[in-house]
């Protein structure tokens, strides 16, 4: 976004843009940043002064480098620390060349049950990628931007080969923000050029065709997510995870966002190839349109969601008059109330040991999954106990101590449920709702399964 909006406001400028920091050409003389901009800057200084003079702040631009070099990201700010990229919302991974250390925290409900992962329970609205604990600085001025540019330029790891005299050997990352004004951040991205290493020089140097072939494969990965955002079709899988770059550039590539590519190419007519490389990137990721799809889409998603949600509500509505009106005709099972009630009360008491050791088996098998060990016969009694009760229940319930519910009332006690549930994720308040779960059955029970 701004980018966009300084190209729009500046046009003179764009010749320059393709250069991202040209440290060497930097005067040290600039005291103002309301001074002309020297010609030879590139776009990063041009933007950085441009949100300094145009805004009102304090606090200032708050800044991170860092640098993606062999598929690993380092703080260019602590003198090229390595950093982890880490995942928040459904992205709780760790990078790392590789290996992904899994950080997600097993959930449980409030009876001690597991909570499948990707659910709508707690489901978080945003999710990406993020570099963890990279050192910030603060932009207030030329004097600390052309500190920060310096470090950057420094300590990013830059080698020469037979066509470029300092070529880049790594990507580097600017993330800006302006905490006193919005939470946005912005992304500025270098990106290190493709290459042939029989061209560069590089093939009889094992580092060099390292680096070479860690640049050529996370351009790859890019690549191929930008194919998949350009189709246009929302069930494509994106691979964001391929490479460290394209988890960064997770929410700047997918999310809802402004995004500017700056494609550079040479007339030399040996390089015609990578230029027509280059052009044929940029006509793709000209494709892809994130802005006005997620925001179209969030809008619709809003819309639809308010839409269900009264639908769901009305339905449940109707279900729980006609559960009452089944209830009422007696079509809603249960205890017959024609027998004694010693054994009435018998049958629910063995009916209540029946779900305690269900659940206890249920219990049991998730901490025996989790890694616990010395349980096998805690399993075992609880499958004892069930199959006991089991076969206690079915001889009770042959007698007509206890009928089945009707087809229709076990359908739509069903359906019930899962409104409750959907409705749950969409963190409606259903505290009020009366809870009524699926009656058991003959057939069920001699199953193994109570609904």
């Amino acid at each position: 976004m701004l980018l966009h909006h300084y190209v729009s406001n500046h046009p003179q400028a764009k010749a320059k843009l393709a250069q991202f920091s040209p440290i060497r050409s930097l005067p040290s003389h600039i005291s103002s940043t309301r001074q002309k901009i020297p010609v030879s800057w590139g776009a990063f200084p041009r933007i950085v002064l441009s949100i300094l003079n145009e805004s009102r702040m304090s606090g200032g631009i708050t800044a991170t480098a860092v640098e993606i070099y062999m598929d690993n990201c380092y703080d260019l700010m602590t003198d090229g620390q390595k950093i982890d990229v880490a995942g928040f919302g459904r992205s709780r991974k760790v990078s790392g060349r590789g290996s992904f250390l899994e950080t997600t925290k097993v959930k449980r409900d409030s009876e001690g049950k597991w909570i499948p992962p990707r659910t709508l329970v707690d489901k978080q609205k945003n999710e990406g990628y993020e570099m963890r604990g990279a050192k910030s600085l603060i932009l207030t001025d030329v004097h600390t931007l052309l500190e920060f540019m310096s470090i950057v330029e420094a300590t990013r790891t830059s080698k020469s080969h037979a066509l470029n005299e300092r070529s880049s050997r790594s990507h580097c990352v600017i993330t800006l923000s302006i905490p006193a004004i919005s939470n946005a951040k912005y992304l500025c991205v270098d990106l290190a050029g493709s290459e042939r290493i029989f061209l560069t020089g590089s093939i009889d140097n094992e580092t060099k065709a390292a680096e070479a072939r860690n640049i050529n494969t996370s351009l790859t990965s890019l690549g191929r997510c930008i194919n998949a955002l350009a189709s246009g079709n929302p069930s494509v899988f994106v691979p964001y995870r391929d490479s460290v770059l394209t988890m960064l550039l997770k929410q700047s590539l997918g999310g809802s966002c402004y995004t500017s590519v700056i494609i550079t190419g040479t007339e030399d007519a040996t390089m015609h190839s990578e230029t027509m490389s280059s052009i044929k990137f940029g006509k793709r990721c000209s494709r892809v349109s994130n802005k006005k799809q997620a925001a179209i889409a969030q809008m619709k998603r809003e819309s639809d969601r308010e839409e269900v949600k009264s639908e769901l509500l009305a339905e449940l509505r109707g279900i729980d008059e006609e559960i009452q009106s089944l209830v009422a005709a007696g079509r809603s099972g249960g205890l017959n109330k024609d027998f004694p009630n010693s054994l009435r009360q018998s049958f629910s008491e063995n009916m209540k040991k029946y779900y305690h050791h269900k659940s206890s088996l249920s219990t049991c098998k998730q901490q025996i999954k989790s890694g616990l060990r010395g349980l096998d016969k805690a399993r075992q009694y609880e499958e004892s106990q069930i199959n006991l009760f089991r076969g206690i229940l079915l001889r009770s319930m042959t007698t007509g101590v206890y009928r089945d519910p009707c087809c229709r009332y076990i359908k739509i006690v069903q359906r019930r449920i899962d409104i409750i549930s959907t409705l749950r994720g969409m963190n409606v308040d259903v505290s009020s709702m009366p809870n009524i779960e699926v009656p058991l059955t003959l057939e069920h029970l001699a199953k193994g399964y109570e609904g």
